[in-house]
């Protein structure tokens, strides 16, 4: 039998010889990196009838939807991607189905007050995120006493922050970076169109800010200063009869054909553009796309998308 001296040599050699070997170097346990997010972005919605002007806090909004409702005029999907301030925005009315879309597609927040019982099943159904008066006990909106109901909805974009963080919606896409244009397009002062039957739209370009003048749009909290767009942009969109009714006078409701690609124009730095939008992804942003089939680069700004008829033909000078 080994003595225990022994024993105890032979551990020591055995040490020895492990430690002579290389040493070989566990790797820890990877961690997937994760993707960058930020709040989503508050999506408000902002009437266009004669009754609801002037209007107030458009001139701090990122980007605006303009649309045809029903009776011939228009309404605003409006998109604050970082609200911040305590400017009284609105006046803030009902959604309609292409707001959905919109929403839908940024991954936004909706603001609004009410809806048809067929836009509001679809509000539920998908499960948008959304506010509206009655929210958490009507913290985020407030009614204007000077103006008459329903035309005196507002909201601040201080609230609206405060809802979208309660919501815990992030969004993960990136935006495009803004940027000069690349090309060179056609001169454009003076854009003229007729959105509809009822609204007639003009632009008038001043090169000192370098912004579009949008001719009878004055923005309240900015001491009713002329609402200055930076980018201009026509999207090509067909509509068609969505086959419910939209309001109490049994007007019938409006959707687009939102998806897939179509022309646009963009006017913007006092030029037009021939472009191209893109939504072929419906869960990822409407992109704009220049002639070479890249993202169109839109100065920093506010920019102002209108959906209009296939082959409209805007008047430019």
């Amino acid at each position: 039998m080994f003595s225990r001296r022994a024993a105890l040599a032979i551990v020591a050699l055995a040490l020895v010889a492990c430690s002579n070997q290389p040493q070989v170097k566990v790797p820890a346990a990877l961690k997937p990196t994760p993707t960058p997010s930020s709040p989503a972005p508050a999506m408000l919605q902002i009437e266009n009838s004669p009754d609801s002007l002037p209007h107030s806090g458009l001139a701090k909004a990122d980007m605006a939807f303009e649309y045809l409702t029903e009776g011939g005029i228009t309404r605003f999907t409006v998109v604050y991607f970082k609200p911040s301030g305590g400017d009284k925005t609105g006046p803030v009315r009902s959604a309609r189905l292409v707001a959905l879309r919109l929403v839908q597609s940024f991954h936004g927040v909706l603001f609004y007050s009410g809806a048809s019982d067929f836009v509001q099943g679809k509000i539920w159904d998908s499960k948008l995120p959304n506010y509206t008066e009655g929210s958490d006990g009507g913290k985020y909106f407030t009614r204007d006493s000077s103006r008459r109901a329903p035309h005196n909805l507002f909201t601040t974009p201080d609230q609206m922050a405060q809802a979208v963080d309660k919501s815990g919606q992030r969004i993960t896409y990136t935006r495009p970076a803004p940027g000069e244009p690349t090309a060179q397009g056609t001169p454009a002062n003076k854009i003229d169109f007729a959105q509809t039957i009822a609204h007639h739209v003009s632009y008038t370009y001043d090169a000192g800010s370098k912004t579009f003048a949008y001719a009878g749009e004055t923005d309240a909290a900015n001491g009713n200063q002329p609402l200055k767009v930076t980018n201009v942009v026509l999207m090509q969109v067909p509509h068609h009869g969505a086959g419910y009714k939209e309001d109490v006078l049994g007007a019938e409701g409006i959707d687009f054909d939102l998806s897939g690609q179509g022309k646009a124009e963009v006017f913007t730095r006092g030029q037009r553009f021939d472009a191209t939008w893109d939504l072929s992804q419906a869960d990822q942003p409407v992109r704009i796309l220049g002639a070479d089939g890249k993202d169109f680069p839109l100065p920093q700004g506010l920019t102002w998308i209108h959906l209009v008829d296939p082959g409209l033909a805007a008047s430019v000078s």
